[in-house]
């Protein structure tokens, strides 16, 4: 009977090992016209949640105001994942410098015209997967004033299906091809003055995925031990 609970134990262990959920928060009001005009107040972020399964890995962006008139808001994510030859640009072509650091990919999403999502690999940006094409390695949706934005990607897709830690960035940005990021997850003050300077970002934040494998044998060893004492 201890040693059916035990299991039960570990087993639950296990589940909570092998998904997690961390909240990456962010300044607000940082960034330009900010009030009594306010009007890209949509586009500042306030927190970031990132999480995974055994699948896939999922964004929920949340920003300090209501984007659901202003649906021109763009919101993407970059990711870095320790492979060799990271890019300096990203797959939309934005004005944003990520310092010395380096992205292998590019998530892009929109929420006008019903809203969508693509990823975009190195070398070259070609397109890997896309919410228009009906891919199942990648979803988006919105809550309904849209402040909430949340993304999902899959894991294999981006090559983390182990013990994995990746670094990444998320920014806000226009519908303009070569606008900025108007607002930098990684940066705490403004990250432009303006749409036609080039945003700059602050160090990478970080996320580590654990290894279920490795959860397991720690469940399984727990109950080894506690037989080898009966």
């Amino acid at each position: 009977m201890r040693t059916g609970l035990m299991g039960v134990i570990a087993l639950a262990g296990l589940a909570q090992v092998a998904s997690a959920q961390v909240t990456y928060n962010d300044s607000t009001f940082d960034v330009f016209d900010n009030p009594p005009d306010n009007p890209y107040d949509h586009l500042d972020i306030s927190s970031v949640v990132v999480s995974h399964d055994a699948s896939n890995i999922y964004f929920t962006i949340n920003v300090r105001g209501n984007a659901d008139n202003r649906d021109w808001a763009k919101f993407c994510v970059g990711i870095d994942t320790g492979a060799a030859g990271g890019d300096s640009g990203n797959g939309w072509g934005r004005n944003a410098s990520w310092g010395s650091q380096g992205i292998d990919f590019w998530i892009g999403s929109w929420i006008d015209g019903g809203g969508g999502a693509e990823l975009r690999g190195t070398p070259g940006w070609g397109l890997l997967a896309a919410t228009y094409n009906g891919d199942p390695t990648i979803g988006q949706s919105f809550n309904g004033t849209r402040t909430e934005r949340s993304l999902t990607v899959s894991r294999a897709l981006l090559g983390l299906n182990g013990n994995d830690t990746f670094r990444f960035d998320v920014i806000t940005t226009g519908g303009g091809g070569s606008d900025p990021g108007v607002d930098h997850l990684s940066n705490a003050s403004m990250a432009t003055p303006g749409w036609g300077t080039g945003s700059t970002a602050g160090e990478f934040l970080s996320y580590t995925i654990p290894a279920p494998g490795a959860a397991a044998l720690l469940g399984l060893g727990g109950l080894i031990v506690g037989r080898r004492r009966r």
